[in-house]
C-alpha cells in the first residue's frame, strides 16, 4: 500500500527539524522516532504520560508536522511505518501464519492478566440487580456489544444494543440510578459514544466500560473499567487480537454473573430449548 500524497510524512519532518523544537517537543519527538510502532496504541492521554510532557504539547507537535490533530497524526504515522515495513523482504506466508497464532493466544494471556477480578465482581453485581441494561458501542466495537447482548441473553437478561450514538443519546437521557450501561470503545476516545455516556452518568446511571485501553476519557466516566489487552492502531482497527480479548473480558464477565446469580443457568437451558425446532 502506497502512502497517501496528502498525508504529511511525520518520520521524515521529526528528523529534518526536531533539533529546531523546545525542549519539551524534542523530548516528544524523539519519544516518537524511539517507538513510533507503540505511538500507534497510545492515547494522547498516555502518550503526554509516557514522553513526560503534556496533551497540549502533543498536539502542538501534531500542528508542527502538518496534521490537524492527534487522530491524523497517528493515521499519517501508521502509513508511513506501513510504508517502511512494506519496503522490508516480506516474510514467509508460514512465518506469518503462525505469528498470527501466537500474537492471539499472547492475547488471551495478557487479558487474563490485566483484569481486574473487582471489577468484575461489581460489575456482575450491578447487572444482576440492574432495572436495565443498555449497550453502547460504533463499528467494530459494536460487534462486541452485540454478541455481549447475545450472552446476555442467553441468561435470560435482556440488553438493548445501540450502534447509532443518535439513538443512545436519546435512550441515555431516559436512563436512571437503577439503570446500567455498558459502553464498549476500544480506544476509549469516540467522542458521539463519550457524549451518550456522559448523558447517562448525568441521569445517575452505572457506567461499565470495556476498553482495550485504561487510560482514555472515556476510562473517566467508568465506575467500573474491564480492560481487555491488544489496543487497535489506526490501520489496524475490528483487528482479531483486540476483538477476541474483549470477548474473553465478556466470558470472564457472564461467569461472575452465574456465581451471583446460579438460578441463571436455568434460563440458558431455557433459551436453548428455545431455538430446538429450528435445528436439524
Amino acid at each position: 500500500m502506497n502512502q497517501s500524497n496528502d498525508a504529511p510524512r511525520v518520520l521524515l519532518m521529526l528528523r529534518h527539524h526536531l533539533s529546531s523544537y523546545s525542549q519539551t517537543l524534542q523530548r516528544l519527538g524523539q519519544f516518537v522516532l524511539a517507538q513510533p510502532q507503540r505511538v500507534l496504541y497510545l492515547t494522547i492521554t498516555e502518550l503526554a504520560r509516557e514522553s513526560s510532557t503534556s496533551e497540549a504539547s502533543v498536539t502542538r507537535l501534531c500542528r508542527g508536522v502538518g496534521c490537524r490533530g492527534y487522530s491524523e497524526f497517528k493515521m499519517a504515522l501508521a502509513l508511513e511505518t506501513q510504508q517502511e515495513q512494506a519496503n522490508q523482504p516480506e516474510p514467509l506466508a508460514t512465518h506469518a501464519f503462525t505469528t498470527l497464532i501466537e500474537e492471539s493466544v499472547a492475547a488471551l494471556r495478557d487479558t487474563g492478566a490485566l483484569v481486574d477480578q473487582s471489577a468484575l465482581q461489581q460489575s456482575a453485581a450491578r447487572l444482576g440487580a440492574a432495572r436495565q441494561c443498555q449497550i453502547y458501542g460504533v463499528a467494530a466495537s459494536a460487534i462486541i456489544g452485540d454478541y455481549l447482548s447475545y450472552r446476555l441473553l442467553r441468561m435470560g437478561m435482556s440488553a438493548q444494543q445501540f450502534s447509532d450514538m443518535h439513538r443512545a443519546a436519546m435512550n441515555a437521557a431516559s436512563l436512571g440510578p437503577n439503570d446500567v450501561v455498558i459502553a464498549v470503545s476500544s480506544s476509549g476516545s469516540t467522542k458521539d459514544l463519550l457524549h451518550a455516556v456522559k448523558l447517562a452518568k448525568g441521569r445517575g446511571a452505572h457506567i461499565i466500560v470495556l476498553s482495550n485501553t485504561s487510560r482514555s476519557p472515556l476510562a473517566t466516566q467508568a465506575d467500573q473499567l474491564l480492560v481487555a489487552a491488544k489496543p487497535e492502531g489506526p490501520l489496524t482497527a475490528g483487528s482479531f487480537h483486540s476483538k477476541i480479548s474483549a470477548m474473553l473480558v465478556i466470558e470472564l464477565l457472564i461467569q461472575q454473573l452465574l456465581e451471583h446469580h446460579p438460578e441463571r443457568a436455568t434460563a440458558i437451558s431455557s433459551s436453548a430449548k428455545a431455538t430446538l425446532p429450528w435445528l436439524i
